[in-house]
């Protein structure tokens, strides 16, 4: 299934604790929970699409460990 991504005018800000993400499989269909207000089925997805999200994220992660080593040097 190719559904579009459908959210419009939203920015989800995460916060809270490591704890609040979390993997999600329910009833054959897979979530990535992010705190207590948001979820992204991933089930729904296809390949190229959660490999993209999985490149990103990582990229993200390394940035913000990369500007927080730079701040503390």
């Amino acid at each position: 299934m190719n559904s579009p991504t459908r959210v419009i005018q939203s920015v989800l800000l995460l916060g809270g604790t490591v704890d609040d993400i979390a993997l999600d499989v329910h009833d054959g269909h897979t979530s990535l929970v992010l705190g207590k207000d948001a979820a992204l089925c991933l089930s729904l997805a296809n390949q190229d699409v959660l490999d993209k999200l999985a490149v990103l994220t990582a990229q993200a992660a390394a940035d913000k460990r990369a500007t927080t080593l730079k701040a503390v040097s």
